[in-house]
């Protein structure tokens, strides 16, 4: 019989991640290894499982990293006394498991804003304000809105203009927000109108904060293709089969038309008088032969 005895003195070094920094958990446990390892070579993923109480499983921390384990609520607690995380450390890491575990859109939304109420106790990972715009899909528009009409403080004639309406306070709401983050001022004539400043976040949370807009987006279109408002649309899918490189010229075809698109309506020369979406989704509809690409996300 084989008796293995794991001793380590607990230490944490400078160069440990802090938990605030980042907003997936998996990412965080791989770094906190690398940056441990690095300080103490024996450290090991055995070490690790040993510490969980998984002592017959020494590929359970790796499992976790690579996303093929979920980390129960029994282990979220394991992990947060193995890493000897403070309570408000603890507290964003159970968030962020969770968030990254979430199944449903509802779920994500609810424990990504525990993450932003949590970030407010150590470290300022991204404002309120600008989770607040990001979070909700009439900001956006309304901003748009006032670059067409004259609006002083007629807020419900702004709620039925929008499609679908929203409540007079709503719309009140989305003022103030947009008048904090200084993306609307008053002109010199009295009215509101869009400054051309844009909202400014983290790199490290644009993304995810930009995934949260998009499937608030998507939702409206789906709203807007069951509203039979008579409005012109055009909304059309395509399933395509084609190789790398074929993606790669599809790719480039839509950042061309983005652009185009852009320059049309930068270059219009007659008054605005509407606002529209305009939604462009290119996703994998299958596994077979997929690599690994550097798609990012944009928000324009």
């Amino acid at each position: 019989m084989v008796f293995v005895i794991y001793i380590f003195i607990s230490m944490t070094p400078k160069n440990f991640p802090i938990v605030f920094d980042y907003l997936d958990f998996r990412k965080y446990l791989s770094q906190y290894y690398h940056a441990r390892k690095t300080a103490e070579p024996g450290f090991s993923h055995a070490y690790i499982c040993y510490r969980l109480g998984q002592r017959n499983a020494k590929s359970y921390f790796s499992n976790v990293i690579k996303g093929v384990k979920a980390v129960t609520a029994e282990f979220i607690n394991r992990f947060i006394e193995f890493l000897e995380l403070s309570r408000d450390e603890a507290n964003y890491f159970r968030a962020l498991v969770n968030f990254n575990q979430a199944v449903n859109q509802k779920e994500k939304e609810y424990y990504f804003d525990q993450i932003i109420k949590q970030t407010s106790v150590q470290k300022r990972l991204i404002g309120k304000n600008e989770y607040v715009f990001y979070n909700g899909w009439e900001h956006s528009v309304i901003r748009t809105l006032l670059d067409i009409i004259d609006f002083k403080d007629d807020y419900a004639a702004i709620a039925k203009m929008l499609m679908p309406p929203l409540p007079v306070k709503t719309v009140k709401k989305s003022f103030k927000l947009l008048q904090s983050l200084q993306l609307i001022n008053m002109d010199k004539n009295g009215f509101f109108k869009p400054t051309d400043k844009t909202v400014k976040t983290d790199e490290h949370v644009r993304d995810e904060l930009i995934l949260q807009y998009q499937l608030h987006c998507l939702e409206m279109a789906k709203m807007n293709m069951l509203n039979k408002h008579g409005l012109p649309q055009d909304i059309s899918t395509n399933i395509l089969s084609v190789s790398e490189d074929g993606l790669k010229k599809v790719q480039n075809c839509l950042r061309i038309f983005r652009e185009e698109i852009r320059a049309i309506v930068q270059n219009d020369d007659k008054p605005s008088d509407r606002v529209y979406q305009l939604d462009v989704q290119l996703f994998p509809n299958s596994k077979v032969h997929l690599k690994k690409s550097a798609m990012r996300r944009s928000c324009n």
